[in-house]
């Protein structure tokens, strides 16, 4: 349990680092991983590159002079060869004579030259015994020997110096004798080379160290403080107020603008609560005084407890009740819990049955329901409960803001062409501005503040409507003109 907690405490504290400290502490971390890396890989590897590369050196320029043993001239290709790799060559006949330099002197810079007269003589009768072959390559690296083919190590007491390059010792013929080309890169020295490179290089990381830490320093900077201002500024998000700032690069642009469409959709929202909360209160607080002062006349005076008075309050009621369903509809909607159950049927006959339906409801309070005649019958693949209700809420609206005649005039029409059919819903009451046209089908909007009170209905029907349409990927919309009424319409897919 203690060891528990404490992870539970560096679990805490590392969630606690500021960004800006990560990004320093991570891109320091790979600096140095980075420089530790580079620093063994040239310190330690390159004595072995160095090795391999002159080794392949001296063996392509043996290869080159053994191949020219038979030209003229010769001695002239040994010393091109040998300056142009910079390389001491001495060449011995099989007795152990010098015959290259003709100066009867070995190349000063070869590290036979150190040798004493006997130990050269030994040091070739060595390689004569050892040698079996031609064109054998026995090569001495510092003090280690390596062994090619046939060569055997030649004696302790000739080592050479930790310090020099390659020995390489060649067996060839000329003109029918045998020599041996000995050439040697201690000229430069891969100890030498190997310290200054190691002295370079500790300077070298000092310095991509130092900068590495400023690099950090400002890099983590330059992405923390615009996300640091990202968040300040977001925690003002809750009270729906967000001040964009510079981003600096595309990915923290986008979000600043994500941030203050976010802050904008949150303003409407929060605008829409206000506007929910007082239209619901009008919606329910006008029912529920009248369903109060219906039924405390009717207790108070015998004589008021007419049916008339009893219909009033079952009409309240029922209003209530509408109410509640509709904002438990448009609930299942945004949810995605409302999905359609898609079934063939015959729209024009469900048409008539809800106009027929509402008709009979509408009658007594002086309403007119009509459905234009329609020549045929059309089918569509839909959910007809949830297209049903999508008609009633049209129904509904236009029975709230129809004219003094208390009109509703319904619709259908079929385009073959096109394979689609429209539904049609028309009022003649007082018509919509066109600026006020979009926003009609918003969740709670109002196009008059002072809405007027519902015949049937309750004022959040257009909004289900729309996403009852929506899922079924049909079309809807509105034409109005002032004084003149509305018409709304949706349309569907043939079947």
């Amino acid at each position: 349990m203690k060891q528990n907690a404490k992870d539970d405490r560096k679990g805490a504290a590392v969630s606690r680092m500021t960004i800006r400290k990560k990004v320093f502490l991570v891109l320091l971390l790979f600096t140095i991983v980075t420089l530790v890396l580079f620093w063994l890989f040239q310190v330690i590897l390159f004595g072995v590159v160095y090795r391999t590369v002159r080794i392949n050196e001296l063996k392509a320029t043996a290869n080159y002079i053994v191949g020219e043993s038979e030209s003229l001239s010769f001695y002239d290709t040994v010393s091109r060869a040998a300056a142009k790799n910079d390389l001491a060559a001495d060449i011995f006949s099989a007795d152990g004579s010098l015959d290259y330099p003709k100066n009867s002197q070995l190349d000063r810079n070869s590290i036979l030259s150190a040798m004493e007269s006997a130990e050269l003589a030994s040091f070739v009768t060595k390689t004569d015994e050892t040698w079996k072959g031609t064109v054998i390559y026995g090569v001495i690296y510092g003090d280690v020997e390596e062994e090619y083919t046939f060569f055997e190590p030649v004696s302790s007491a000739y080592r050479l110096p930790e310090d020099a390059s390659v020995l390489l010792v060649t067996r060839f013929e000329r003109a029918g004798e045998g020599y041996y080309l000995m050439l040697d890169g201690s000229a430069q020295l891969a100890g030498t080379v190997l310290k200054t490179n190691t002295s370079f290089l500790l300077l070298v990381d000092i310095l991509l160290f130092l900068l590495a830490i400023l690099f950090s320093f400002f890099l983590s900077k330059f992405i923390a403080d615009p996300i640091a201002a990202i968040n300040k500024e977001a925690k003002k998000l809750s009270h729906g107020s967000y001040e964009g700032v510079a981003g600096g690069t595309r990915e923290l642009d986008e979000l600043n603008e994500t941030l203050t469409n976010a802050a904008k959709e949150l303003a409407k929202v929060e605008n829409t609560r206000k506007e929910l909360i007082a239209n619901l209160s009008h919606d329910l607080r006008t029912p529920l005084t009248l369903i109060k002062g219906y039924t405390e006349m009717m207790r108070d005076l015998p004589g008021e407890a007419t049916p008339e008075n009893f219909q009033e309050v079952i009409d309240e009621t029922e209003r209530l009740t509408s109410l509640v369903n509709d904002m438990f509809d448009i609930s299942r909607l945004e949810s995605g819990h409302m999905e359609p159950r898609i079934s063939r049927y015959c729209l024009t006959s469900s048409i008539a049955a809800t106009v027929t339906r509402y008709g009979d409801f509408a009658a007594p309070k002086g309403y007119h329901i009509l459905l234009e005649p329609t020549e045929e019958e059309v089918f569509v693949n839909a959910d007809e409960t949830m297209i049903t209700q999508a008609l009633s809420n049209l129904l509904n609206n236009a029975m709230t803001y129809t004219g003094e005649d208390k009109t509703v005039t319904v619709r259908q029409k079929v385009w073959k062409d096109s394979g689609r059919v429209r539904v049609e819903v028309s009022d003649t009451g007082c018509g919509i501005e066109a600026d006020k046209l979009p926003l009609i089908w918003e969740r709670y909007y109002k196009v008059d503040a002072a809405h007027k009170r519902a015949a049937v209905g309750n004022g959040l029907g257009l909004s289900i409507v729309r996403g009852i349409l929506e899922m079924h990927g049909g079309s809807y919309g509105v034409r109005s003109t002032p004084d003149k009424g509305s018409t709304f319409w949706f349309e569907l897919p043939l079947a």
